[in-house]
């Protein structure tokens, strides 16, 4: 039964990094798009 507790425990801390990195690559992504743009209107004077 302590196994099962301690893998829970992992499970359950993956779980939140995993949460984590989507966040965080979300995050890129939407940097990286903002920052296109704007690159893109300062190209053409926009």
């Amino acid at each position: 039964m302590k196994d099962l507790e301690h893998f829970k425990a992992i499970a359950a801390q993956m779980l939140t990094l995993s949460a984590e990195l989507l966040r965080l690559i979300s995050d890129d992504e939407s940097e990286r798009a903002a920052m296109v743009e704007t690159a893109k209107k300062t190209l053409t004077g926009s």
